[in-house]
């Protein structure tokens, strides 16, 4: 079953997406400088430098791919749509903001990511409610998580 939009706010010049379930990502790598993460209409995408070695300010994290293989990444694997992935993805790719309800409740940020444009509108058109303001939506979070 898809995640839906329960709620956008808007975000600097755009929108960011409430969703109603956390953004589960499956991680495939392509080569040897690509990983791309997707559900399906969200994507994220990492590209290996050798050039710099902090990125994400040198954290370690863990991504289990689809092909059961863990890649460890600490420092190396960059917030990046490389070339290949540009390949891989099928569509003009477009920057997304969102988090899910739950995470929200408890510490008031998005996360950004990024999915096929033909994707995202689809998702997006699925919520007709109301655009909130940004505060406007962190009050109602925080009154309804009381």
């Amino acid at each position: 079953m898809k995640n839906k939009i329960i709620a956008v706010v808007k975000f600097n010049s755009g929108e960011a997406f409430v969703m109603k379930n956390p953004i589960k990502l499956e991680y495939t790598k392509y080569g040897s400088d690509t990983i791309i993460g997707t559900n399906g209409y969200i994507l994220q995408c990492y590209g290996y430098s050798r050039e710099y070695d902090k990125a994400f300010a040198g954290t370690e994290f863990d991504l289990k791919l689809v092909d059961g293989t863990t890649e460890h990444c600490n420092g190396q694997w960059w917030d990046s749509i490389t070339k290949r992935a540009r390949e891989e993805i099928d569509g003009n790719i477009i920057s997304v903001t969102a988090n899910n309800i739950e995470r929200l409740k408890k510490c008031y940020v998005f996360n950004g990511y990024c999915g096929t444009e033909k994707e995202i509108e689809k998702l997006r058109s699925e919520y007709q409610g109301k655009v909130y303001e940004y505060y406007e939506y962190e009050k109602i979070i925080k009154e309804n998580n009381k």
